[in-house]
């Protein structure tokens, strides 16, 4: 059985920060990007393929293909970082029956209509509702870009929203 280590809702995926700090703190040795978009895109998966630290095997799964991975055999072996790219998808991955006991929010881009809540993190209300739904099912839900930083619960943001 795969232990998930981390699991971190960030539009940009695979990036510095995830690379040089949240691998380094969570000792994963593989990466699970759940998004059905990129599951079907072979030449960007290959980008965040060649973008992982040497010896970290990169996964892109849809959510069905997750959820049916995890019921499977729970993903295997190794200690797993998951992403998502937007909290939409954690929350269908989650009502499929993905267990996410956690889940840090590091990243959701600038659109309109959303706020910054913490440090460079926006929300609107639709992304709140969703985050609310995770909480209610059991899921902590908490807000921290890098691990440096004490993270923030989600009662503590949806005060700033």
């Amino acid at each position: 059985m795969a232990e998930i280590k981390l699991v971190r809702v960030d539009f940009r995926l695979i990036h510095g920060q995830v690379i040089t700090k949240w691998m380094k703190q969570t000792n994963a040795n593989r990466i699970i990007v759940i998004d059905d978009k990129l599951s079907k895109d072979p030449f960007m998966s290959q980008v965040y393929v060649a973008a992982a630290p040497p010896g970290v095997k990169v996964e892109m799964l849809s959510v069905d293909g997750a959820v049916a991975s995890w019921n499977k055999n729970e993903m295997g072996n190794g200690r797993l970082l998951i992403l998502f790219k937007n909290i939409t998808t954690a929350l269908e991955t989650a009502e499929k029956g993905f267990p996410l006991e956690k889940i840090q929010i590091g990243g959701t881009g600038a659109a309109p209509g959303r706020k910054v809540v913490y440090n460079q993190i926006t929300l609107d209300q639709a992304d709140a509702d969703r985050l609310g739904k995770l909480e209610s099912a059991g899921t902590e839900v908490y807000f921290q870009t890098i691990p440096e930083q004490t993270p923030a619960s989600l009662e503590k943001i949806l005060k700033k929203l």
